[in-house]
């Protein structure tokens, strides 16, 4: 009898389990935001509800607006008055068509293209506040099913190198504290040669200085540099770039996708050397380790990023301490 009474208790709460799953996973809002010969189509998807609409603006100037809107952000020159200037049209634009769906989602998956990569979505303001302080965002340039659960195991292998110039503060050394199985070097310890040896390694954590563009980026390394390519032989599942642009370069992202990486953190701009990267990079994997996802645990830092600087400093500064490092999910 009470064998009989297990067995059902238990199928009753995988059935509940999957329920509660399968409600959360109908709660993430796909956003693809993709180039239609002179137009930019929003086509947005949560569960079985669709819109499709295109954005009441050209291409060129959509383009122009969020391209000085990152120059502006890249060279931390950011204030509230250019970001109301070059986006807050954008609400209506472009959140407000669906809204209906907003209002019930859990987590945004913007999908983009060539043309709207590098476009800041996540910094349109939404009800007062950029949309990033209201949801987990999470980017990809491709259709993939958002992972919104645990993604992290005290198991993994781990590789962080730390050049002291952009990690004064040696943030990257953090993640020996959460992996046993992680080889920290600082970046003069390593050449070139002996990084291209290194057998695969779950996660990677480089504190580097970088440089993008639209088809590929690059991080120096020792008065090298290093591409997408020399990556590749690590088969990483998870790579956390505390390295400058390293998320604007689509070029870049496709190439480790290629090679079976499933989730790039990486900065659309240049972000600051120590500071608040530091406390990004340790805020991140914290949550992870607590069992966030990526989009989620950098969600939580960026909250807590912006809230501190923008009252102990200014908003302007808070949208670029806060806001660089994107999550990308590849599959």
């Amino acid at each position: 009898m009470l064998n009989k009474f297990l067995i059902t208790f238990i199928a009753q709460f995988f059935i509940f389990y999957a329920t509660l799953s399968i409600a959360s996973e109908d709660n993430v809002l796909y956003i693809k935001v993709l180039s239609e010969k002179q137009s930019v189509v929003v086509n947005a998807k949560m569960g079985s509800s669709h819109k499709r609409f295109r954005i009441n603006e050209s291409k060129t100037k959509i383009t122009s607006d969020f391209a000085n809107l990152w120059h502006q952000l890249n060279t931390w020159e950011i204030t509230k008055k250019s970001v109301d200037a070059y986006i807050a049209k954008y609400e209506s634009l472009l959140l407000n068509p669906i809204e209906g769906l907003l209002s019930n989602a859990t987590h945004i998956h913007f999908i983009v293209d060539d043309d709207s990569f590098r476009y800041a979505l996540d910094l349109i303001p939404y009800k007062g506040k950029p949309l990033f302080l209201h949801f987990p965002i999470s980017f990809s340039v491709h259709k993939v099913n958002v992972n919104q659960h645990s993604y992290f195991s005290k198991v993994w292998s781990g590789l962080s190198i730390s050049d002291r110039t952009a990690d004064p503060e040696n943030a990257v050394s953090y993640l020996s504290e959460l992996l046993v199985k992680n080889n920290y070097y600082k970046m003069e310890d390593l050449s070139h040669e002996e990084l291209s040896k290194m057998g695969p390694t779950d996660v990677m954590l480089f504190s580097l200085h970088g440089k993008g563009s639209k088809s590929t980026a690059s991080m120096d390394f020792n008065g090298e540099s290093l591409f997408a390519k020399d990556l590749a032989h690590f088969q990483s599942k998870l790579i956390y770039l505390d390295s400058c642009e390293m998320g604007s370069s689509i070029g870049f992202l496709k190439e480790l996708k290629k090679h079976g990486n499933e989730f790039l953190i990486a900065p659309l701009f240049s972000n600051e050397a120590g500071g608040s990267s530091t406390e990004t990079i340790k805020g991140f994997f914290s949550n992870l380790q607590a069992g966030d996802s990526p989009a989620i645990a950098m969600y939580k830092v960026r909250k807590k990023l912006y809230n501190k600087y923008s009252q102990s400093d200014n908003v302007a500064s808070a949208y670029w301490k806060a806001f660089p490092f994107r999550v990308f999910q590849q599959r």
